[in-house]
């Protein structure tokens, strides 16, 4: 009688074995199919994003180094609110001039400024620095001057207020240009040559 207590009980033990493997199998299937659902869903929305034309940058690693490009700009990285702008600007550094140029084969100063200003504010400028100074900006005093401002000049030694020239201002009194005779450089708000021939400073609403 004890042998068949034992059998029995001995049978009721391997049924509960059995029925908690069973149920732990399940739920790791189910966690399975859960993460196989996830990931079929998030590649179909970025195939889906794709298809439509939109990126996703949300786990997307800024292209280049905020350090580097302010080192080859020779300013501080500290403070910066746009990476964008000085990663950009470094890039364009050594592209050489040419009149009505647009690509990095070569290009003006309005042009450069058009060019950085679409890339990083997604904003575009009118083609001649007078015009950008007439028609997309607000007069600023040379003192306010912040990072994504633009500063025009008057360099064919006429005495004109009508600005031939424009930079984009980034900090620190350095300003990004595409000079006639040199480029794509950095200059300084504090050389004699850009202190003589200043015009205006002007702010676009973007920064």
């Amino acid at each position: 009688m004890k042998s068949l207590h034992k059998i029995v009980a001995a049978a009721m033990l391997a049924v509960l074995v059995l029925g908690a493997a069973a149920c732990s199998g399940s739920r790791n299937q189910a966690t399975a199919k859960k993460s196989q659902h996830s990931q079929s869903s998030t590649k179909k929305q970025s195939y889906q994003k794709k298809q439509n034309g939109i990126e996703d940058t949300r786990t997307e690693k800024p292209s280049g180094s905020l350090s580097k490009a302010c080192a080859k700009i020779g300013v501080s990285p500290n403070g910066v609110k746009n990476t964008a702008l000085y990663i950009e600007s470094a890039s364009w550094i050594g592209t050489n001039y040419k009149y009505g140029g647009m690509s990095r084969s070569g290009v003006d100063c309005s042009g450069l400024t058009n060019l950085i200003y679409k890339k990083v504010y997604g904003k575009s400028l009118s083609r001649s620095s007078a015009d950008i100074l007439n028609d997309n900006c607000k007069v600023i005093k040379k003192s306010s001057l912040r990072e994504g401002d633009l500063v025009f000049f008057r360099t064919d030694g006429k005495k004109s207020k009508t600005p031939n020239h424009v930079g984009i201002y980034l900090k620190e009194d350095k300003f990004i240009h595409s000079s006639s005779s040199k480029g794509v450089i950095i200059s300084s708000m504090t050389q004699d040559y850009y202190i003589r021939n200043f015009i205006a400073a002007g702010r676009t609403g973007v920064n």
